[in-house]
């Protein structure tokens, strides 16, 4: 049977730095190379959310004034909804100040700590004094092994793909998890979550965040065949869902330089 996803841009017009929105292509064309009929809808400021009615949310990253503007908009208009949904498995990815908006209170450029959009169990706080610096430059980390293991049954037979994520990062604030939230990835090169270069992203449900831009798609085809099929897995739970394999052979290069070079 075809199959069919909606795709939700969450403030693509507020939180569009950083060619994030990059991932969103990717999982477009993407689907359509694997002869899935993918929609893509934009959310943006005065537009209530309404559970039920997407399979993956994407939010990127943004200017320290355009990430305070909508979280009040998110909490009256996107909140009851949104959480819903990933509470029941609907996949939601947040890319760097998207990803620190996702958690119970962000750092702002002022050092001001700010309300957030309480989807997962994270916090970002101001630098100590033992950062003297912005966490900048290339970032490996190497995915979780029950992460790995469970994107690899994505494709029949096991496809031979990379443990390794790899991409940007840019940011001053410091990232810990809470309870019930595992990293994403174990850094290998880079910073990642905090100066500490322990973890990289974060991960609750199917719920995913990271400070990777590059964009992290386009150099992970393996992390977006991820999220589309965990979408697919979910929409249609009576078929085992697998994936086509795709050539990605400009992409598999991108990602291996990367390795190579920072690893």
């Amino acid at each position: 049977m075809p199959y069919a996803l909606s795709l939700t841009h969450l403030y693509p017009d507020y939180l569009n730095l950083y060619g994030d929105t990059g991932n969103l292509i990717v999982l477009r064309r993407r689907c359509q190379w694997m002869g899935i009929d993918c929609t893509v809808n934009a959310l943006s400021m005065g537009e209530a959310a309404q559970a039920g009615c997407t399979d993956l949310y994407f939010m990127g990253g943004g200017q320290d004034n355009d990430q305070v503007a909508v979280v009040n908009d998110f909490h009256q208009l996107k909140y009851d909804a949104i959480k819903a949904d990933t509470e029941v498995g609907v996949v939601f990815l947040g890319v760097c100040g998207g990803y620190q908006l996702m958690g119970n209170t962000f750092l702002m450029g002022n050092g001001e700590e700010t309300r957030g959009l309480g989807i997962i169990n994270v916090n970002t706080r101001a630098p100590g004094t033992d950062v003297k610096q912005r966490c900048i430059g290339n970032l490996v980390a190497e995915l979780t092994p029950a992460t790995y293991a469970d994107m690899q049954t994505l494709y029949a037979p096991h496809r031979d793909i990379p443990k390794t994520l790899v991409g940007f990062e840019n940011h001053s604030g410091q990232t810990y998890l809470g309870d019930g939230v595992e990293p994403l990835a174990t850094t290998i090169a880079g910073f990642g979550n905090n100066a500490a270069a322990e973890h990289e992203g974060a991960r609750y449900k199917n719920v995913f965040g990271s400070y990777m831009h590059g964009s992290l798609l386009p150099k992970n085809p393996h992390f977006a065949d991820y999220l589309i099929g965990l979408a697919l897995r979910r929409r249609y739970p009576e078929d085992f869902v697998t994936l086509p394999v795709l050539p990605d052979t400009e992409e598999w290069a991108a990602h291996t330089y990367a390795v190579q070079r920072y690893g």
